[in-house]
């Protein structure tokens, strides 16, 4: 039986995944951890995971052979300390690899990163292309995939994958981001008969992703026969649109005819990229993705104004 432990399995990527992955795994095989929120498997702990001393107790008992790595902060803001991002997002990659080193048994450890690690950069941008992190938020996660990186080096029994993700959506996403902000504000302005809506910036572009299209890509490259011990994938969509487009199809799919007002915020530099996914193609067939619209309609559908 393979011992399956899922940090941060009470956020937006974690439920989604415990949810996909209890479909196919006995409760005696998955174990599920995150520093808050309700437990989501029969074997549920919460824990600091920049806490060493009590991670290391943790995967010396459960001891995972697969280790999927969600926790840490999601949400890019100029208002969150570099040592808080650092401490959710480095050191607890630290501290679980060190824990599994210590065990010298084998494991496969994926890593949720960003695409923000790339910066703002022109052009195409696949896993080849120069890492640029402009924030804390991408840099601490280039910090965690170096991480990981190192450990593999010098232990032969850890394997890891690196998914570098790209806007996930969803239902039932927290506020706080683009898509769940903005379809709020459309279903207030709904309720409200409302003529305008005002926005953060509109003229930045992104790649949004179904989440629960993103997290069954976790298990199939794990389970991939990939070229080395050590992979890094971007998991995207392919279609590129801008945030006023986005916005543009929320307002249709609605219903309303609303005008636009933007003001930037100036709470997150990223002003979007596109990126390549060809080598996430070769293992996971992106046309089976569902579209911006169908997403949309799923969150619009589960949002309350």
């Amino acid at each position: 039986m393979m011992v399956n432990l899922v940090t941060g399995a009470t956020g937006f990527l974690g439920k989604e995944l415990v949810s996909f992955l209890s479909s196919s795994l006995s409760d005696e095989s998955l174990f599920t951890c995150a520093l808050n929120g309700s437990a989501l498997s029969k074997n549920h702990e919460s824990i600091d995971l920049t806490q060493r001393a009590k991670v290391r107790a943790m995967i010396h008992r459960i001891k995972p052979q697969r280790i999927y790595h969600l926790a840490g902060i999601a949400q890019v803001s100029q208002d969150i300390p570099f040592q808080d991002y650092f401490f959710q997002n480095t050191l607890s990659t630290q501290n679980l690899l060190e824990a599994i080193a210590d065990l010298n048994s084998p494991c496969d450890f994926f890593l949720t990163s960003s695409v923000h690690v790339y910066g703002n950069q022109t052009g195409v941008v696949s896993e080849r292309s120069e890492i640029k992190p402009e924030g804390a938020y991408g840099f601490t996660k280039y910090l965690a995939e170096e991480t990981l990186k190192n450990f593999v080096l010098k232990h032969p029994h850890i394997r890891g994958v690196v998914g570098r993700l790209y806007s996930c959506i969803g239902p039932n996403q927290p506020l706080g981001f683009a898509t769940s902000d903005i379809c709020l504000k459309v279903k207030k302005a709904k309720i409200s008969s409302a003529t305008h809506l005002e926005v953060g910036p509109v003229t930045t572009t992104r790649q949004f992703t179904d989440v629960r299209d993103v997290v069954r890509t976790f298990p199939a490259l794990l389970e991939s026969q990939l070229s080395s011990r050590f992979e890094i994938f971007n998991i995207a969509n392919n279609k590129q649109i801008t945030i006023k487009e986005l916005i543009e199809t929320i307002i249709q799919l609605e219903g309303l005819s609303l005008k636009i007002k933007s003001q930037d915020n100036h709470q997150n530099p990223f002003q979007g990229l596109k990126v390549e996914t060809t080598k996430l193609s070769r293992f996971i067939p992106l046309a089976s993705f569902r579209s911006l619209e169908s997403s949309l309609k799923d969150i619009l559908a589960k949002t309350h104004g």
